[in-house]
């Protein structure tokens, strides 16, 4: 058999005999021949490999997202290649580097620190399709939750519980999940006449296991909190051990909401109130968008109007009206 009747039927010719085939088949089986990936794309321009990039694996927010947008990328015939860059400006240049030498089709790209001008130069000159999850990237089609709408409505219900000193432990505010909840807190406030301590908001970087310490100050403060809104990840474990060695319950002594309807949330003792979110549906309808942008090809590049999926509170048993005013604290 030729060499270009070998290559013709393992790229999908049809001018090759029914018999042939079947020889080319059996030897490519007993031989566990795979194609070159590389040097198809090399030919095609196409690769059929998707980048996904995410700040942090731990983040239990990006569990279903992501898998539910691999799973959209399978069926469609392409391979998703994850990276977790823990928002340091390094890893995120070793990931568009990876994307160059891969030429990859298209990039799906969740929040990150739109601080990092580096990044988002190296990614303009990518010129590839791009849908953004909670990140704001010129001539990407984006994909929001409506963080701001669930912080607003958070804090329009403890507001209405009588609380008047809401601490707000979010994210980095380069982050724009964390700059949407503050913008959320902030007209709920408004709203109720009610002014602002900049001192009861508290951004944190995710993994930085500094929400015990900044909560434990919070608590032992002259004029402490009594409510609490925190993100569902392991800030929120930090949340609840902080109020703990202050000697004070949820909700008798400070009430707790998170965003994000975590695992934790919902089997903490008493369940914790969560904002929630279809994080399924936010990776399908990313990835469906991507594979659109895909196959269409021609479509002039340009940063389309962003899509919002909603939010939900979840009212469980984290939550009630602030205790009297003098509460007992180690």
């Amino acid at each position: 058999m030729s060499v270009s009747s070998v290559s013709r039927t393992l790229n999908g010719g049809i001018y090759t005999s029914a018999e042939l085939h079947a020889r080319i088949m059996r030897a490519v089986k007993r031989l566990g021949f795979e194609p070159d990936q590389a040097a198809q794309a090399l030919r095609s321009r196409a690769s059929n490999t998707i980048g996904c990039m995410v700040a942090d694996f731990s983040n239990p927010h990006y569990t279903g997202m992501v898998s539910a947008a691999e799973e959209e990328f399978q069926r469609a015939g392409f391979l998703l290649m994850l990276a977790a860059t823990k928002h340091e400006e390094a890893r995120e240049a070793a990931f568009l580097s990876a994307v160059r030498r891969r030429q990859m089709d298209g990039l799906l790209l969740f929040a990150g620190d739109n601080s990092h001008k580096d990044f988002m130069k190296g990614l303009a000159t990518l010129e590839l399709p791009c849908v953004t999850v909670d990140r704001d990237v010129p001539d990407s089609i984006p994909v929001r939750v409506d963080h701001r709408g669930g912080a607003l409505e958070a804090t329009r219900y403890l507001i209405g519980l009588g609380h008047r000193r809401i601490a707000l432990l979010t994210g980095s505010a380069a982050v724009l999940p964390s700059s949407e909840r503050l913008a959320g807190y902030r007209q709920a406030h408004q709203e109720a006449k009610i002014e602002v301590d900049a001192g009861l908001i508290r951004p944190h970087m995710q993994g930085a296991n500094t929400a015990f310490s900044s909560v434990c100050q919070l608590l032992q403060s002259a004029k402490p909190p009594t409510a609490i809104i925190s993100l569902g990840t392991s800030m929120l474990a930090e949340v609840l051990d902080a109020i703990t060695s202050n000697g004070l319950r949820y909700p008798q002594d400070v009430s707790i909401v998170c965003s994000g309807d975590t695992d934790l949330a919902r089997h903490a003792t008493p369940a914790i109130s969560a904002l929630s979110w279809d994080m399924n549906e936010v990776g399908r309808t990313a990835a469906r968008l991507l594979l659109e942008r895909i196959r269409d090809s021609e479509k002039p590049a340009g940063t389309a109007e962003p899509i919002y999926l909603p939010t939900r509170l979840i009212l469980r048993h984290s939550c009630a009206a602030p205790a009297a005013p003098a509460r007992g604290r180690k």
